[in-house]
């Protein structure tokens, strides 16, 4: 109850009612696109395993084998060398029969050995004047050689690069180290600016001419420049096709490929051993290894083995770097650098 004197109560205020909302516009709903009308999706640019993929696995493997099958015949150019710069026991010619160990021990002076506990023997490139042990002179009739091992006839025994001339063996060597040096950065870079496939060829060119040449060489100066260049054409082959090798499989695959290719090496080695004892004779040995190259140029017949895709991607794309550079240098003006980015 409430007192006559108290205020009457008062109820809440009811909320108040929403403004009427405004009319809106009618959208015309538009019809659903059709499938024809839809702009193509973009193409993506190709990346090197699609282009790869895009021979197709038979394809691939005949290609993988073709690139490793020369290193069978390139080690018998690169792995020759310690074979036909092999020197053997060698002593003065003694005129005469085949002597007996009693003539050598009378014809030819002891020397002492070079090193602490070396006993010495015989005298490599003096003998005695006339069998007399009065005076030594130089070798006159030339040298015998004691071939146990090796060829049985190599550039050492055949121009007698002994005493004076052993000089002349390691220029040589030097010489076809220099040789690969300079093979694997010329023609490495004309595998980068021409293609592998053309290097290729040219490199498989060369190193038969050069192997020709260097087989029938009259004297070691010509040899010695017809193996500088003879290891630069066959480094050329061995770097090109490595490269090229890489560049067709995936990179899961690139360690099995890369294996497959050094047993290959190794298998050409240890042929190389074989066909040596087989001729033994250094210009038949490196016949054998440059003859067989002349079935790989094969490689220049359209379709048997193609260009790099890879290769052929790198090259597209240095050719619009350089196109918009020049674009960029004659219109500089005409746009900023984000724009051209």
């Amino acid at each position: 109850m409430t007192s006559p004197d108290s205020p009457p109560l008062v109820s809440p205020s009811p909320c108040p009612a929403p403004p009427p909302s405004l009319p809106s516009s009618p959208v015309p709903s538009s019809p659903a696109p059709s499938s024809s009308s839809l702009p193509p999706p973009p193409s993506l640019p190709p990346t090197g395993e699609v282009m790869v993929l895009a021979l197709g696995r038979k394809k691939q493997r005949v290609l993988i084998a073709l690139s490793i099958l020369p290193n069978l015949f390139l080690a018998f150019l690169l792995s020759s060398d310690p074979l036909i710069t092999l020197s053997s026991p060698h002593h003065c010619h003694l005129l005469g029969p085949l002597p007996s160990p009693e003539v050598l021990n009378a014809s030819l002076p002891w020397e002492k050995g070079g090193r602490p506990g070396e006993s010495g023997g015989l005298s490599h490139c003096k003998q005695y004047l006339n069998g007399s042990q009065s005076a030594v002179v130089e070798c006159e009739a030339g040298w015998d050689y004691n071939v146990t091992e090796g060829l049985r006839n190599n550039i050492v025994t055949e121009w007698d690069l002994v005493c004076g001339q052993y000089w002349l063996v390691p220029v040589e060597e030097v010489c076809f180290i220099l040789g690969i040096l300079t093979g694997c950065l010329g023609l490495g870079y004309a595998a980068d600016r021409l293609g592998r496939s053309k290097t290729l060829l040219a490199s498989l060119t060369l190193s038969v001419v050069f192997g020709v040449l260097v087989c029938v060489a009259p004297s070691p100066p010509i040899f010695i420049v017809m193996r500088f260049c003879l290891a630069a054409a066959s480094a050329g082959v061995y770097l090109i096709l490595y490269i090229t090798r890489l560049e067709l499989c995936e990179p899961s695959l690139r360690l099995l490929v890369t294996m497959l290719a050094g047993l290959m090496t190794v298998a050409g080695e240890l042929l190389l051993l074989a066909v040596a004892l087989g001729c033994q004779s250094w210009r038949g040995l490196l016949g054998a290894g440059a003859a067989p190259l002349t079935l790989f140029l094969t490689y220049g017949i359209p379709g048997v083995f193609p260009e790099s895709p890879r290769w052929l991607l790198l090259s597209e794309r240095s050719a619009d770097m350089s196109s918009f550079t020049e674009r960029r240098n004659s219109n500089r003006d005409l746009r900023d650098d984000e724009s051209f980015t």
